[in-house]
């Protein structure tokens, strides 16, 4: 395989982690997420979830100057970051992968699911719409999520899971 790492970036409940932690699997790579990172944060500082405003400014850009040097620096990393596919625009050994989804699919499945912190509907898509004001904020006005930044884009409303892994394994081994 040509490329050192991989990006996962996406939506919440796009399938981000799912497949993130598949691959890192499959492939038998370190995972690594910002994610995990910030929902511990939340958690510790008692801070809503869908509250990104209130995470200081200098804890996100040091978890994301960490993300970045990591992805430069090392080898067999599968990341998962919402602003991954950003930081990776210019790595060319990095296969970045955005997903996709309808976005009242996206919160169904993140109500039902069972993880650090319970949402509504409402809570998931101030979430949503903090985590584009804070990147816009620290970073820039471009939009993360563009999929010019990405090798391959996938739609996950209406696959599942293992589809999605099987694509990415597939658009991997032909570039």
């Amino acid at each position: 395989m040509r490329y050192r790492n991989i990006v996962v970036a996406g939506d919440v409940g796009s399938g981000t982690t799912t497949l993130a932690k598949s691959l890192a699997k499959k492939l038998n790579f370190k995972y690594f997420s910002a994610g995990d990172f910030f929902r511990q944060y939340s958690l510790e500082h008692d801070i809503p979830l869908w509250n990104k405003e209130l995470v200081p400014d200098e804890i996100d850009r040091e978890v994301d100057m960490k993300f970045a040097q990591k992805m430069k620096q090392e080898n067999d990393f599968v990341f998962d970051s919402h602003y991954g596919g950003w930081f990776a625009k210019d790595l060319t050994d990095v296969f970045k992968v955005l997903l996709t989804c309808d976005p009242k699919i996206a919160e169904e499945r993140i109500i039902a699911r069972d993880h650090t912190h319970k949402e509504t509907a409402e809570e998931v898509r101030k979430r949503r719409s903090g985590i584009v004001a804070k990147f816009k904020k620290l970073y820039s006005t471009e939009n993360h999520e563009n999929p010019k930044f990405f090798n391959l884009v996938i739609d996950t409303s209406n696959i599942s899971a293992e589809s999605t892994l099987e694509s990415v394994l597939e658009n991997l081994a032909e570039k």
